[in-house]
């Protein structure tokens, strides 16, 4: 998982456990200058094991091996400056840290560029900084993943927005030959003016299932009666407190997982939710939206 644009000078461990999944224990940031940039490249410590980074200015480099099975791979996180002045800063250090050939490498980020007109949905487009980037794309040999579910990745937010092709994924020809099944994909956008983008890599590396509490539970009165019991009719014959805990604990957790099966919504209403989002940011990219929408 990586992350752009922070704003945040320091993460301490318990600061990023307010935001970053369960699992991704393990990170390495750049901090922001101001209220400006900071990058986050979190993991999970049992699936992947990270060698030493290379931190620059505006990327963050991070070499990763997997802990299952074979793979290896570099992975830079991007954050370019806003500030076409200092574009000449930040090209040369994308050079700068381009690995060995033989090396899988994906960057992925903010890159605050454009590479053509049908990226910005004003006339008003920049060819100089345009060839300059596309330029250093052929120089390293990028192969970039197409984002085919929508055409801008960024919003001035304003009633009369400016939407813009921001942010890309780039793979080099060693990643396509090592993942050729390589994805990128939106998600649903949320009070940032960026949408998220998710890389998906298949590999062979099986999946963990795991079994996650889900606070909105809480909030049906049918749950805690559901539940509770299981806790105090619990028979355990442990013989100290440890133990009997979690016989308690993996009681409530059968009960909550029984419960969440009867009790679960009807995929229709996700699906749904999801796709509804999905309709109105695509209505954004032609014309304004409403209030109500």
């Amino acid at each position: 998982m990586r992350l752009q644009e922070t704003k945040l000078d320091t993460l301490t461990p318990v600061k990023s456990r307010s935001f970053l999944p369960p699992p991704l224990t393990d990170f390495l940031t750049i901090p922001a200058t101001g209220s400006r940039g900071g990058l986050i490249t979190a993991w999970n410590p049992p699936v992947l094991s990270a060698g030493t980074p290379l931190l620059g200015t505006y990327t963050l480099t991070t070499p990763f091996s997997s802990t299952t099975a074979d793979y290896t791979f570099r992975l830079t996180n991007v954050y370019a400056p806003s500030n076409h002045s200092e574009t000449g800063a930040f090209l040369p250090e994308l050079r700068h840290i381009q690995p060995p050939q033989e090396c899988s490498w994906v960057t992925t980020g903010d890159y605050n560029l454009t590479r053509s007109p049908a990226d910005k949905d004003t006339t008003c487009f920049n060819w100089s900084l345009a060839n300059r980037f596309n330029g250093l794309t052929d120089e390293l040999g990028f192969v970039e993943l197409p984002l085919l579910d929508r055409l801008y990745t960024w919003s001035s937010k304003r009633d009369s927005p400016t939407l813009a092709r921001l942010d890309r994924a780039f793979v080099n020809t060693e990643f396509c030959s090592r993942f050729p099944n390589t994805s990128l994909s939106s998600c649903l956008g949320n009070h940032s003016d960026h949408i998220p983008l998710l890389v998906i890599v298949p590999t062979s590396i099986p999946k963990t299932h795991l079994f996650r509490f889900e606070n909105a539970w809480l909030k049906n009165p049918a749950f805690l009666p559901s539940v509770l019991p299981a806790w105090s009719h619990c028979w355990t014959n442990a013989t100290d407190a440890a133990g009997a805990l979690v016989a308690w604990i993996k009681a409530v957790r059968h009960a909550a997982k029984l419960w969440a099966r009867k009790h679960r919504s009807p995929p229709d209403i996700f699906h749904n939710c999801s796709f509804l989002i999905l309709l109105f940011d695509m209505f954004k990219e032609w014309r304004n939206l409403s209030a109500g929408e």
